[in-house]
């Protein structure tokens, strides 16, 4: 076989191949929901042969509707978030217009019961002498337009949203819980000029699991210097007694350090200095002698 005839062979079978790759009927497990604070997506896995795709949508798969912004499309996901009635639940369907290919349903999906809802946001007001913080949290915004103004997770699940406060004592790994019907948690009952870290999720009724956790802040003993203690991998680590010292010990050690440094410059500033001292003195006695 010379080398055209190879070539040709190669290009046959490469053509073969991706022509039997986009006739493949679409793998039903990867056609999936993803939905974050009611934004809401039909998501699949691209496949060879770079075909087109068209979704639709329904609430009893009989009176399925085209998704008016996924009609012969390209990309791999489609956003339905505009179409759904949060308290509903629906089925979508996919189908490969390029070339044209049989349907492949989803799921049912229910935003206002599976749409995770993000962390939370809050401001600390701690009176730790006093015994008592004050968390005031902010209501996540949602992807769901009412009058030209996004909603909230309060406009949404109004009377079935609470929140969960986590709160533990610095250097201590025993946490307690309380949960609140409004955005102001008041928590009480903690020991006098001791540092305390507050957490905060939403909880839904009737749902099992809770929003993510909040970032954690933290109040040294007299309350007024709130602190971030999230670790570089996500999670989040109380700090320990210990912990209050370490920007000072670190900062001590940097002075140190730079002392230390400055002083061995200004020494061998010293040293060069007489060195070439002695060696103009040298060389000038030299000529001296030279002259008498």
């Amino acid at each position: 076989m010379d080398f055209l005839h190879f070539q040709y062979f190669c290009v046959v079978f490469a053509t073969s191949l991706v022509v039997s790759t986009a006739d493949q009927h679409f793998n039903h497990n990867k056609l999936r929901w993803l939905s974050t604070n009611f934004k809401t997506l039909l998501t699949w896995e691209p496949e060879a042969g770079d075909p087109s795709y068209i979704v639709e949508y329904a609430e009893n798969e009989e009176d399925w509707q085209a998704a008016p912004y996924c009609l012969d499309i390209k990309e791999t996901e489609c956003d339905l978030t505009n179409e759904l009635d949060p308290k509903k639940s629906y089925a979508a369907r996919l189908k490969k217009t390029i070339p044209n290919d049989s349907w492949v349903n989803s799921d049912f999906f229910t935003p206002y019961k599976q749409s995770l809802i993000t962390a939370v946001s809050f401001s600390l007001d701690a009176h730790v002498a006093d015994g008592s913080a004050t968390l005031t949290i902010t209501d996540p915004l949602t992807a769901i337009y009412k009058n030209g103004s996004l909603l909230t997770i309060r406009d949404v699940f109004q009377d079935e949203l609470n929140y969960r406060v986590s709160y533990q004592k610095v250097g201590s790994t025993r946490k307690k819980e309380m949960d609140v019907y409004s955005n102001v948690a008041v928590v009480g009952g903690l020991e006098p000029n001791q540092g305390y870290c507050f957490s905060v999720a939403a909880k839904i009724l009737n749902r099992e699991e809770l929003g993510s956790w909040s970032k954690q802040q933290c109040s040294r003993v007299d309350g007024h210097f709130p602190q971030d203690t999230t670790t570089e991998s996500g999670a989040v680590a109380p700090p320990t007694t210990e912990d209050w010292g370490e920007s000072s010990n670190g900062l001590r050690t940097e002075v140190l350090v730079g002392v230390c440094l400055f002083l061995l410059l200004l020494l061998v500033i010293v040293i060069t200095s007489v060195v070439c001292c002695r060696r103009r003195r040298q060389r000038h006695q030299q000529r001296t002698a030279q002259m008498l």
